[in-house]
């Protein structure tokens, strides 16, 4: 038997130390992996939201094109054959609408040289000739392009007929990935069926 006076050897003390390091190693290496993994879910979600508000915007928008407040037939930009004026090769969304503020022209372009979807809506007169110019001033990132780029922005037509009238389905693809982590990254795409004001 141990006399009671007697405290613990330097032998048991080292081991009991050591127990303890590892312990203390294990429980802060499970945290760490743990802030790691919540930290990258929560950049996945910034992202994932930010591509969504930006779908949701077009969306709603591009609904509205054409409308004409007590007008018969549906607006559209001057040379368009569409309410939804396309320039696949652009890239680029063009459409005018009657709002409560005044006539809106609009305009959805990628810009491939900054990484960039760029929204821009003014009251004056877009064509097709002057539409989904990069070189035209007052427009925005629709996303929040000082962490995301948008790595691809890919925009189909095709239209649909009926016999009372034409309409087209407007299919967009968005990937984008944050800037300062290239593995975080989303694509996604919506197709949009505009509406005929008539």
């Amino acid at each position: 038997m141990r006399n009671a006076n007697q405290g613990f050897s330097l032998i048991e003390l080292l081991i009991a130390s050591s127990v303890g390091l590892i312990a203390i190693a294990v429980v802060g290496s499970v945290f760490l992996s743990g802030y790691q993994a919540s930290n990258k879910r929560s950049l996945e979600l910034l992202l994932q939201q930010d591509v969504n508000d930006a779908f949701r915007l077009i969306k709603e928008d591009v609904l509205r094109a054409g409308y004409v407040s007590g007008g018969r037939s549906s607006l559209k930009i001057s040379g368009a054959d569409n309410v939804v004026y396309v320039n696949v090769a652009n890239n680029c969304l063009a459409y005018v609408y009657d709002a409560t503020d005044g006539r809106k022209y609009n305009e959805f372009i990628y810009n491939d040289k900054d990484k960039k979807l760029v929204y821009r809506s003014s009251n004056d007169e877009i064509t097709v000739l002057n539409a989904c110019s990069l070189s035209r001033s007052l427009s925005y990132s629709l996303i929040y392009d000082k962490q995301i780029s948008v790595d691809k922005f890919g925009i189909l037509n095709k239209p649909i007929s009926s016999a009372s009238a034409t309409s087209q389905l407007i299919k967009i693809t968005l990937a984008a990935y944050l800037n300062n982590d290239i593995a975080v990254s989303t694509a996604k795409s919506i197709q949009i069926k505009t509406r005929n004001w008539q």
